[in-house]
């Protein structure tokens, strides 16, 4: 009977985060170059940001814009970074001092000063299905 209870309860939040589990579509912009792939990191803490993401994931670039869903994502909130890998060689390149020579962005279009936006900056609360528009830069 208690092993019952115990695997009902299980159930129970399964279908409860299925219930309260919403879409996002991340919609990125400003592609100029259709090849290779993008690489997004989505982080739900400021103490995860850019070190170790929630989810991450790689998408194929074949248009100038590219709509991403991202399905079954819990309320919260979260940041998103992300770069589009133009030669495939699983890596955001950078010139001298560090600067990328290929195209990123950040959820809220985010800028930061001699390195990635904070965590503030990009955050964002997402409490319904929505679209969150990134432009590459």
């Amino acid at each position: 009977m208690k092993a019952m209870i115990i695997f009902l309860v299980f159930v129970l939040q399964g279908v409860a985060q299925l219930l309260f589990a919403q879409n996002l579509t991340i919609e990125v912009r400003d592609i100029e170059k259709t090849e290779g792939y993008l690489y997004v990191a989505i982080y739900n803490s400021q103490e995860t940001f850019m070190k170790k993401p929630l989810a991450g994931f790689r998408v194929d670039v074949k248009d100038k814009v590219l709509s991403i869903p991202c399905k079954g994502l819990p309320a919260g909130t979260y940041a998103i970074s992300l770069y589009q890998d133009e030669n495939g060689n699983g890596k955001l390149d950078t010139g001298a001092f560090g600067i990328p020579t290929e195209k990123f962005g950040f959820s809220n279009d985010a800028e930061g000063v001699m390195g990635a936006p904070s965590f503030d900056k990009c955050c964002f609360s997402f409490t319904e299905d929505m679209t969150l528009v990134i432009h590459l830069k």
